[in-house]
């Protein structure tokens, strides 16, 4: 898996955009910031191709609910062998004279492809962010552990902003699609299941001068 983010000491990037600012930032919880999925110009923060003088403002992920499947079927992974492999011995299934350090075996590989796929699973939701710079959109999507896309236009190549939300789940956790409309290369950039999606667009439109105010959280 490459580096995506690296840490870059000694900068604070909310006092730029921040209500001038004169408000006081809090320091942020470094656990809380590294699995947030919706991060507002967050700090000690870049990603690979970050240019001398680029800000983040937004860094997105899919929302942490989007993870259910793949975590509920881990912890089933991880729970089967405590309940199954005993239930075997106990009926009868497996023969008295089997080896013990095959049992062992068995055992060992089962949770190394469980944690596995575990990992896995969360390399892929942690490394597939959508950026928001004050000079670029950026999409990074895992297609797997190994291989990667990675599409970036200009603000100002951007037309048009829309958000896309539907069913109860997205309404209640608060979470849906991001479109973004280019005149670039890239015609048209997703961010999907990200967090607050509304206040997305709202900060890409004052980014774009298509809305006047202070760029807000």
């Amino acid at each position: 898996m490459p580096d995506i983010f690296v840490s870059l000491p000694g900068e604070n990037k909310k006092d730029n955009l921040n209500s001038g600012g004169q408000n006081e930032v809090k320091k942020p919880n470094p656990l809380k910031q590294f699995l947030s999925a919706y991060l507002f110009m967050p700090d000690d923060v870049r990603f690979e191709t970050q240019a001398p003088g680029e800000s983040i403002i937004l860094l997105l992920r899919r929302h942490w609910i989007t993870n259910f499947v793949w975590v509920g079927t881990g912890i089933l992974l991880i729970i089967i062998p405590v309940i199954l492999f005993p239930a075997i011995a106990i009926a009868g299934i497996i023969p008295p004279n089997f080896p013990g350090s095959i049992f062992n075996l068995i055992i060992l590989v089962w949770y190394l492809l469980t944690f596995s796929y575990i990992l896995v699973n969360f390399l892929l939701w942690y490394f597939t962010v959508s950026i928001v710079t004050n000079e670029r959109i950026v999409d990074i999507d895992f297609i797997n552990i190994l291989n990667k896309k990675f599409a970036a236009t200009r603000i100002e190549k951007v037309e048009d902003v829309t958000t896309r939300r539907g069913g109860f789940v997205r309404v209640l956790f608060n979470y849906g699609d991001v479109i973004i409309q280019t005149a670039a290369k890239e015609h048209m950039f997703i961010f999907g299941d990200v967090p607050h999606p509304e206040k997305v667009v709202k900060i890409v439109n004052e980014l774009m001068g298509k809305e006047e105010g202070a760029i807000v959280r």
